[in-house]
């Protein structure tokens, strides 16, 4: 029985849901410009992939609206000035404005001015003076939100740059695997005529060429299940960088050397705990004390400064007189069901468990860390594996190449030695695509071009 082919690439990443722009719908029009190639190297894919990936779009718009809802906010100390007007009809006459001097006039109360219709408008405005720090608070809260967002948004652009680097080396390794299926096709062709010159001198069965024909199909269907793997990895890359998926994409080859970490173990875990998750999950800390000092504000007393310039007219009279008033306002919150008591008891309970889900994110990333690096180093066991069993698999198909040809060994000793071999370079593909994902996973995990 001849051996059968598995190829498996894995690929850790969330695949990226992207819109196209407008007017890039695939038509039939796009015959030529879906034929013409895009080459990319793996640093071009990186940049495009941070300049045109929409998620990183909306975690840059999400960061600027939350750095102006922090600003506003911030405004509100200042106060506010409102334009006011109202319009009034009575059953019965009554004054324009309230009793003042002219009450004791000349005229007496009988000069004052009286009116059924009556219009007020002006200016009004209140200025905060004490609330108890619940400004400040609501202040910091917003601004810790808006440094949230920078975070998330840096965090999203390794994010993407390991996609990137994962997505690029899984199209690497799939074009090695292909290459070595080729090389595969083009050593059983060549058998096959030589199979076929002797079959046809009596020398060999029939049955070693159909054996022969039967491996070669199973390479073509082979390499066609690696072409369609290819095509859903490149339209992946594609998409990711901002382009239209159903373009043809070229690669470069794996590069000739391995990654290599630049920076010691120790180094690395307090990268860990500087990077964006981490260091977010602390301004959710903050913020959830933030949070308990204003639910602890909204118990204090409240001072603002108010005041009002109107305007009132007569509408019948046609007499205008204006009124102002400044008042200093002090309001006490003595009882509101214990509803202010609940909100506290509710942002204490909140801090806590800011301070639990902070001490998992640490704990979380430092696994992650310690997993990446494992995958790291294992990927150069398996490569340096690899390439000790591809050269013990290429010399022994080159034995039993000689052997067959020879007549000393059998076409299923000769089959069974080709497979051998296109397993070994195909494994040897995947672990190198393997590797080169796995030291972008680390980058992304510490947040630094710790792998080179």
């Amino acid at each position: 029985m001849n051996p059968v082919l598995v190829l498996s690439l894995a690929l850790t990443l969330t695949p990226p849901v992207l819109a196209l722009p407008p007017g890039s719908a695939v038509t039939g029009d796009q015959t030529a410009a879906q034929a013409a190639a895009v080459h990319l190297t793996l640093d071009q894919a990186i940049d495009d992939a941070l300049k045109n990936t929409p998620a990183l779009a909306t975690a840059a718009a999400q960061e600027r609206a939350a750095r102006w809802k922090a600003d506003a906010v911030a405004r509100g100390r200042w106060g506010q000035v409102d334009a006011v007007a109202l319009y009034s009809r009575y059953q019965d006459d009554q004054p324009i404005r309230p009793f003042a001097l002219q009450l004791f006039g000349p005229t007496g109360f009988a000069g004052l001015p009286w009116d059924r219709d009556q219009l007020h408008y002006g200016l009004t405005f209140q200025l905060p003076l004490y609330l108890g720090g619940r400004l400040a608070a609501a202040t910091e809260s917003s601004r810790l939100q808006a440094d949230q967002a920078v975070l998330l948004l840096e965090g999203s652009r390794w994010e993407v740059r390991a996609n990137a680097t994962s997505l690029y080396a899984g199209a690497q390794a799939l074009d090695a695997v292909s290459q070595a299926i080729d090389q595969t096709l083009t050593a059983l062709d060549a058998t096959r005529q030589k199979v076929s010159l002797m079959v046809d001198q009596g020398r060999r069965p029939g049955l070693d060429l159909l054996k022969l024909d039967e491996e070669i199909q199973d390479a073509h269907a082979r390499r066609a299940a690696v072409a369609a793997e290819r095509a859903r990895v490149q339209g992946l890359l594609l998409a990711l960088v901002g382009r239209d998926p159903s373009l043809s994409l070229d690669v470069d080859p794996l590069p000739a050397g391995e990654p290599q970490l630049t920076a010691a173990r120790a180094e690395l875990t307090g990268l860990v705990q500087a990077s964006s998750p981490v260091r977010r999950t602390d301004l959710v800390v903050a913020q959830a004390a933030a949070g308990v000092r204003a639910a602890r504000g909204a118990m204090l007393p409240s001072v603002a400064l108010r005041g009002n310039l109107m305007a009132n007219d007569g509408l019948s009279l046609g007499e205008q007189f204006t009124t102002w008033d400044v008042s200093l306002a002090v309001s006490v919150p003595l009882f509101n069901g214990g509803a202010r008591h609940a909100d506290l008891a509710a942002a204490r309970e909140a801090e806590r468990a800011a301070d639990q889900a902070a001490l998992k994110a640490r704990l979380d990333r430092q696994a992650q860390l310690v997993e990446a690096l494992a995958r790291l180093d294992a990927s150069r066991e398996t490569v340096a594996a690899a390439r000790a069993r591809i050269a013990a698999a290429a010399e022994a198909a080159h034995i039993e190449q000689i052997r067959y040809d020879t007549g000393a060994s059998t076409v299923d000793d000769l089959l069974r030695a080709r497979a051998r071999e296109l397993l070994a370079a195909s494994a040897l593909a995947q672990a190198r695509g393997d590797q080169i994902a796995a030291a972008g996973r680390v980058n992304a995990i510490v947040e630094k071009e710790v792998v080179q």
